[in-house]
């Protein structure tokens, strides 16, 4: 504060400057042949920014007790309660004024430029008596903070957003400065406010239940708004007015009493699955509030357990990119609307990932042959869910592939050369009981001449023949001279 006040005394010196610069002027203007003209530097800073509310006050608030502006009894014959509570504590904490504390004034939010006296960037923190006045095991749900607009800058400005955050850490309503703001912590809300005087209100439902199931400590939020650096503010009332328009927290609870936790599993999975399966959960919960959330776990080959997913609503999720030959094992566990958790248990469900497609591949067959039927065979292997049928094709003297056996269960059959004489080629592929299919890769795994028509000659592993009589010599595709023309 000594610098403020240094800074004030700088002014007045500045003031007594300005005297002497007009009494210098009216003597100019006195003097003849001197015309004088004012000079306007407009409104001051001070006098550009709109008054507020008043600051650095010194009172306390009047006493209020929470009120209670329904109560009944559900179907299910809980007691509901709709019930207001005033704030407990409450303040604003500012930028360029980092040591001072604001307690008793209205709640300043945005940012204050007003000159030699800005306050910079303005925050409001404000706390409950939550946990004294909800009951333990009650589930809640509604909760809104509504605070009460008096003043806003610019007066038509346009809406201000603003969010809400939990408080992480304790403060006090008498002490707390910007240099003490208490630590931070997740957003839980954002919202408008605009320039319209009257009542605006932040839905924090999910914040009030976690103070009730104790899920986090009540050190109170926080509210930010726009902290550019420009003159844009809002103003509430604040728990130290003698009205009825001191800032309140509605919160609408059902008292079930539930102390149980949820009981919660994962549902039987087949012994074997593909890379990307459905994993499921259900349960119930004994206390009746019903449940909440779910957190779900996993592990690999017996290893160390993994969050999956952490609190989520839904029952099922596909479980995704999972290891070849990897035996996956799950566990669940459920947190009710009392705030009542379950202990993971062991597993519950189990499986193994069987990603990976068969192999098969065509058995060798003899190198020629004067038979137009002769057997072809294959064989396959499939580590995981086994083999669930084959498709075999074959091509004729290198031409396109015809499928010639499909979705078979058999692993040999009699093959008829319709197309004669030449070069027949095999391959074979498999499809697994998770659906995984073999690529076919275009490579024959098998072959066979048919040489049907006398006079059979042996096939040659080379070509020594001289191409000067093609009337009289016809040389087949596998170099045997087949007959004389």
């Amino acid at each position: 504060m000594e610098e403020r006040k240094s800074l004030r005394g700088l002014g007045a010196v500045q003031s007594l400057a300005g005297v002497g610069l007009v009494l210098l002027l009216l003597s100019l203007a006195l003097m003849p042949g001197v015309d004088v003209v004012a000079q306007d530097d407009g409104p001051t800073p001070e006098e550009r920014v709109p008054s507020g509310p008043p600051r650095l006050l010194e009172r306390g608030a009047p006493t209020r007790e929470p009120e209670i502006v329904e109560r009944g009894v559900t179907p299910q014959g809980r007691t509901n309660t709709i019930t207001v509570l005033p704030a407990e504590a409450d303040t604003y904490i500012a930028s360029e004024w980092p040591n001072q504390n604001f307690g008793s004034d209205a709640l300043y939010l945005g940012y204050n430029l007003g000159g030699e006296n800005s306050f910079g960037a303005e925050r409001i923190l404000i706390r409950f008596d939550v946990i004294g006045n909800v009951p333990a095991g009650a589930v809640v749900n509604d909760a809104r903070l509504q605070l009460y607009l008096n003043f806003a800058s610019p007066a038509d400005d346009a809406p201000m957003g603003t969010f809400l955050r939990r408080l992480a850490s304790d403060w006090t309503e008498t002490g707390v400065t910007w240099n003490t703001e208490p630590t931070w912590a997740e957003v839980r809300v954002d919202k408008e406010v605009e320039s319209a005087i009257g009542w605006y209100e932040w839905e924090i439902t999910g914040l009030v239940s976690d103070w009730v199931a104790l899920t986090h400590p009540n050190y109170g939020m926080e509210i930010i708004g726009d902290e550019q650096v420009q003159q844009r503010e809002r103003a509430f009332y604040s728990r130290e007015v003698s009205n009825d328009l001191y800032p309140r927290l509605v919160v609408d609870y059902t008292d079930f009493n539930d102390t149980q936790p949820p009981d919660v599993s994962v549902d039987a999975l087949p012994a074997l699955v593909d890379r990307d399966f459905e994993v499921s959960w259900s349960g119930t919960d004994p206390g009746g509030s019903g449940i909440a959330s779910y957190d779900v776990q996993y592990r690999v080959d017996g290893g160390a357990w993994a969050d999956w997913l952490v609190d989520v609503t839904f029952s099922a999720a596909d479980f995704v990119a999972g290891a070849d030959g990897g035996f996956y094992e799950f566990r669940a566990r459920g947190e009710d609307r009392a705030g009542n958790v379950e202990p993971f248990d062991d597993p519950e469900a189990s499986t193994t990932v069987d990603a990976q497609p068969p192999t098969t591949v065509v058995d060798p067959l003899p190198a020629i042959t004067s038979s137009t039927a002769f057997s072809v065979s294959w064989t396959g292997s499939d580590v995981g869910s086994g083999i669930d049928y084959y498709d075999v094709r074959y091509r004729f003297n290198g031409g396109d592939w015809l499928l010639w056996q499909d979705q078979t269960l058999a692993s040999s059959t009699t093959f008829n050369a319709m197309g004669g004489d030449g070069l027949y080629e095999f391959e074979a592929r498999a499809v697994d009981n998770l659906g995984l299919v073999e690529d076919f890769t275009g490579e024959p795994e098998a072959s066979i001449i048919v040489d049907a028509v006398a006079p059979f000659v042996e096939p040659q592993l080379w070509l020594p023949l001289i191409f000067h009589n093609f009337a009289a010599v016809e040389v087949d595709a596998w170099g045997s001279i087949d007959r004389q023309r």
